[in-house]
């Protein structure tokens, strides 16, 4: 049986390998009830878990902050972000609820702990993944996660397998970026040694089969705004994608909550953008109240909300395969 390719890309709230459990198991269960066929025999889902590249910095980071006695907090703060990342409402408030706290035994000036985790969690990972000109090589290593990710996809699914990717906050800049390089191949771009070195030779690895990209909460308008006329965004489905699979018709939607903060249309930026993005989706995610709060943008690809309109279209692609 045919089966379609998953990628799942994680953003910078992820810690635990098994970010993406909740996720998977809720888009397989879509798509059986839609599809009216097991996930099992129709899809091949595959994380890409990013997250370890920037471990081993960010606590040496938080050891020269607060020293070693935080490591206590940012282990638990660590901890319930891996739960929040599947959906924990729990987890998320009860990290919230420590942002208050001005100072803590054992942390020395380092005012406002868990504030501070947070800046170094998140606004450090941003930071340290385009720092691979310093020699970091940190862009690099993202790469080769993803590659690796898709090499792993290509054995398991097919090497012509059709490809979607899911990318959620940051996780959207990281498999953007990592999907543009790989169609700059073809025009002479060169790819990642890292990234380069772990691709075989499929249709699938080559980029070609890519169909589908879903940005979930994602921040690449920032980004984008770093280019003049914010820049070439990626193009989907690739440009091999309709020789690959002519049955099948592939699409770019980026899903948005208005009240995260982090996230925007993307279609607004520029005539380029508004070509490449089929839908700027708006959508509400999360458990009442947090919908209504910024707090709502961990939960995109763990609400039904988000995930059922994915399943449908992956659905209607496995039956025209």
């Amino acid at each position: 049986m045919k089966k379609l390719a998953v990628m799942l890309v994680h953003g910078v709230e992820s810690a635990g390998d098994q970010y993406a459990a909740r996720a998977m198991q809720l888009l397989g269960g879509e798509f059986e009830r839609i599809a009216g066929v097991p996930a099992r025999d129709a899809l091949v889902m595959k994380p890409a878990f990013w997250a370890p590249v920037f471990e081993p910095g960010q606590e040496h980071l938080s050891d020269r902050i607060a020293g070693e006695g935080s490591r206590w907090l940012v282990k638990g703060l660590d901890k319930l972000a891996a739960q929040a990342s599947q959906g924990s409402t729990l987890a998320l408030l009860a990290a919230a609820s420590t942002a208050g706290l001005r100072w803590l035994p054992g942390l020395g000036d380092a005012h406002f702990p868990t504030l501070r985790w947070l800046i170094v969690h998140y606004l450090g990972d941003a930071v340290a993944y385009h720092s691979g000109d310093d020699g970091t090589g940190h862009y690099e290593q993202v790469q080769a996660v993803l590659a690796r990710a898709l090499h792993d996809l290509a054995a398991t699914a097919g090497g012509d397998a059709p490809l979607a990717v899911l990318g959620h906050s940051l996780g959207s800049v990281v498999a953007s970026d990592f999907l543009y390089d790989l169609q700059g191949v073809s025009a002479g771009t060169p790819l990642a040694p890292q990234a380069r070195a772990v691709l075989g030779d499929t249709p699938l690895e080559r980029g070609e089969t890519f169909g589908w990209f879903y940005t979930l909460g994602s921040p690449l308008a920032l980004w984008a705004q770093r280019h003049p006329g914010f820049g070439v965004p990626l193009t989907v489905p690739s440009p091999e994608f309709a020789t690959r699979h002519p049955r099948q018709r592939g699409e770019w939607v980026n899903v948005y909550d208005p009240d995260d903060v982090i996230a925007s249309p993307l279609r607004p930026l520029s005539d380029k953008w508004a070509g490449a993005v089929a839908e700027d989706r708006r959508v509400t995610v999360g458990p009442w109240p947090l919908s209504a709060t910024p707090l709502a943008h961990p939960y995109y690809w763990n609400d039904r909300r988000v995930v059922a309109p994915i399943a449908s279209a992956l659905a209607q692609a496995w039956h025209r395969l």
